[in-house]
């Protein structure tokens, strides 16, 4: 027997006075929204992958002129990780947002853009809370952040397309 897809599924439904009681909440009268409010592309397990290797790798490709000394490396992480997280996000929504396949120009050029922007927003706070504002501090971040998300964008694989799956149909729906 073959089903098709005007044939109402074939399950056992049970009836509504029949399903198990829903476990009760440890918090009465809490309820979370759950993910259906965020765009669709932070949904997905791919965006945060994405976003997860900005922050573990970015820190260490920005501090890596100061790897000789290894003592610097905690502290990498410790100014780097937030601005990581940030161009991590701003890269991913873009790359993983309308199922394009970018090439290494445009993927090379997003990354540029998003270190930049995250670099211009994480130091600018340090520079406004200053009794005497340094904008040196801007460029420095700049100059570690940028070539970081510009090598972490480059060695994102291309996404491949999402091609739907064909719906298998019954020996009477074949054509012949």
């Amino acid at each position: 027997m073959t089903t098709t897809l005007l044939q109402p599924s074939l399950r056992p439904r049970l009836h509504p006075g029949l399903r198990p009681a829903p476990r009760p909440s440890p918090y009465p009268g809490l309820r979370a929204p759950g993910l259906g409010w965020l765009p669709a592309v932070w949904r997905r397990a791919a965006t945060w992958k994405t976003v997860l290797r900005f922050v573990l790798l970015g820190p260490l490709i920005g501090g890596a002129p100061y790897v000789v000394f290894l003592f610097p490396i905690p502290f990498a992480y410790a100014i780097g990780a937030l601005p990581a997280l940030l161009a991590g996000w701003l890269f991913a929504t873009w790359y993983h947002g309308a199922g394009r396949t970018p090439g290494w120009a445009w993927r090379a050029t997003m990354g540029a853009m998003s270190g930049a922007a995250t670099a211009l927003a994480s130091a600018v706070p340090f520079v406004l809370l200053a009794a005497r504002p340094q904008w040196f501090m801007v460029w420095v971040v700049a100059l570690h952040g940028v070539p970081a998300a510009v090598v972490l964008a480059l060695l994102q694989r291309p996404a491949r397309p999402r091609i739907p799956r064909p719906v298998e149909t019954g020996p009477s729906q074949r054509p012949v």
